[in-house]
């Protein structure tokens, strides 16, 4: 077998693959730039190409950016090499985390930002609670 795993996979399926996820994926370059998002509701206004390609800054409200920059920068320099914060309000939760990603020698290419909703998962956690809890039955 030659190549890495992910070479055995077409364009599409690893598309299909990320699509699946149940999280908002995102990935910004080494130059901070939105290359790439999987198929989310949220995303729409991605997949329409309005901001692919573009600064992430300009993908945040005014006062986020100091604290945009300051995690790009921890994140470029090698300082943090994740970093999250949560999203709360208008009934969701939602944990925002971002990854440095690098290569082999340590070179910085980008971040990988997710959203993660926190909402849908404790809702599915009360409604199993019930079924995965353990009753003892006397002898």
């Amino acid at each position: 077998m030659s190549g890495r795993m992910i070479d055995r996979l077409s364009k599409d399926q690893l598309d299909a693959m990320l699509d699946a996820l149940p999280i908002e994926l995102i990935f910004v370059d080494e130059n901070d730039c939105l290359q790439y998002c999987n198929k989310a509701e949220r995303q729409e206004r991605m997949r329409q190409g309005k901001i692919l390609g573009r600064d992430i800054r300009n993908c945040h409200k005014p006062e986020s950016l100091p604290r945009t920059e300051q995690m790009l920068d921890d994140l470029r320099t090698g300082r943090k090499d994740e970093d999250e914060f949560w999203i709360e309000g208008l009934g969701v939760k939602l944990l925002n985390r971002f990854l440095a990603v690098r290569d082999e020698s340590g070179k910085y290419l980008g971040c990988i930002e997710y959203l993660l909703d926190f909402t849908a998962l404790e809702a599915l956690a009360k409604a199993k609670e019930d079924a995965h809890r353990f009753v003892s039955t006397p002898k």
